[in-house]
């Protein structure tokens, strides 16, 4: 039977008192800061974190880490509003580990030193989401949003330089409603086209624009969803039919137009991270709602009682994202009885003319120590996968000494916080 840890579980035997946990509010969170500062930048060895940091610079195409909390979200499957029922400091410190585990950095500022190469102040940095479904379907929720903003804002990103966007669709009205970022959102009401930003697609001798949030931007963070497309992966390619101005003519020779949008300078020559968010998966059309998984030894019934993917994953190159989340949805659709999608436009995006990364099929392995009974193999990626390890009491009393000792940045001790009085 699989094992299903909590990732905000508490051990027997050990009860805060109520004094305790007040002293970890969020008003002493800004004294604990200013305790912090004079080393906010220093080391630190994620508690739990299932790999050993290493010196790795900037993360290489080939590498990619996969982060399971089985509590990301608790959503019944039944009210339309799934995005409701996610929890924010959960995904903070899945996005925190994940930047880090990719960059082999210890802490996000020095992950995301790595990550935005040639950053400097100033510089302004276009979000890229997936809103290309409607009312309450499969959309990516203001919480994955949120947990990179606020990330970049502690790098030192101001709002006034960021920018999400998804050019080509009015976003829902939901998540409108429900978005309170300082952080301005381009959608196709308020878009600007530029005209000396184009991509020509010879499959079907045309020629599209960008908008300026891209063209302007310096660069580029894509946060996708685990999700199908009719016969193929989503991804993170054709997550870009978002960010030019006609997506409906590249429906016509399809994969070609894939490969030749991502691999024009203005994704791919600005592309700094991958970020798929997997709290929910469809296993048929993106313009479908979001379903319970059928549940694997991939995705076992986790503690919600429903089967869902639950993670994150993180890469920095399409081919390698695109290769790893084909499989995903390959493994759960086999599970349902229906056809393996072949993904073809992820093999033409390897080869030439493209030539924008390797494809690899994983293999399914027994997984002995994390959520799920097996977990995938590469024979040339660098695939690194773990739960996220329990965020107890302990932890948070650890890991306040390190801070009080300027050895780390106060936003690593929130995340646990967060996570832990979330459930008091």
């Amino acid at each position: 039977m699989s094992r299903q840890p909590n990732c905000e579980h508490e051990p027997r035997g050990y009860r805060p008192t109520s004094e305790q946990i007040l002293h970890y509010n969020r008003r002493d969170f800004l004294k604990l800061s200013a305790l912090a500062a004079g080393g906010a930048f220093g080391t630190l060895s994620l508690p739990g974190l299932g790999i050993v940091p290493e010196a790795w610079g900037a993360p290489p195409a080939n590498r990619l880490v996969r982060i399971h909390c089985g509590s990301m979200q608790d959503w019944n499957f039944s009210d339309p509003n799934f995005s409701a029922y996610v929890k924010q400091s959960a995904y903070n410190d899945m996005f925190a580990r994940g930047i880090t585990s990719l960059t082999g950095q210890q802490n996000v500022i020095s992950a995301w030193q790595n990550l935005l190469v040639g950053y400097q102040p100033g510089h302004k940095i276009a979000i890229k989401l997936n809103l290309n479904s409607y009312d309450y379907n499969a959309n990516q929720t203001c919480e994955m949003a949120y947990a990179v903003i606020e990330s970049l804002k502690l790098f030192g990103v101001s709002a006034a330089n960021m920018k999400v966007f998804d050019v080509v669709r009015k976003f829902p009205d939901y998540w409108r409603a429900r978005w309170n970022s300082d952080v301005a959102y381009v959608n196709d009401v308020n878009v600007a086209w530029d005209g000396n930003a184009t991509v020509y697609f010879p499959a079907i001798d045309t020629t599209h624009r960008f908008p300026t949030v891209l063209s302007q931007a310096d660069h580029v963070i894509a946060i996708g969803l685990q999700k199908g497309h009719k016969s193929y992966v989503t991804g993170s390619m054709k997550n870009h039919f978002g960010s030019q101005e006609l997506p409906a003519d590249l429906h016509v020779e399809r994969y070609d137009n894939i490969c030749q949008l991502a691999a024009s300078p203005f994704v791919r020559g600005k592309l700094r991270l991958i970020v798929i968010e997997g709290a929910f998966m469809t296993w048929d059309h993106e313009g479908h709602a979001f379903e319970e998984t059928e549940a694997t030894a991939l995705f076992p019934v986790g503690i919600s009682g429903h089967s869902s993917p639950n993670y994150m994953m993180f890469g920095v190159n399409m081919v390698t994202m695109d290769s790893a989340l084909g499989a995903i949805q390959n493994y759960e659709r086999a599970a349902r009885g229906e056809d393996q999608w072949p993904n073809e436009f992820i093999t033409m995006a390897a080869g030439a003319p493209y030539n924008l990364g390797t494809r690899d099929n994983p293999t399914f392995v027994s997984n002995t120590a994390g959520w799920s009974q097996v977990d995938m193999r590469f024979n040339t990626y660098e695939y690194i996968s773990y739960d996220l390890p329990l965020a107890d009491r302990k932890q948070i009393d650890a890991l306040n000494l390190k801070l009080r000792a300027g050895h780390i940045h106060w936003s690593q001790l929130q995340h646990l916080v967060e996570r832990y009085n979330e459930r008091l």
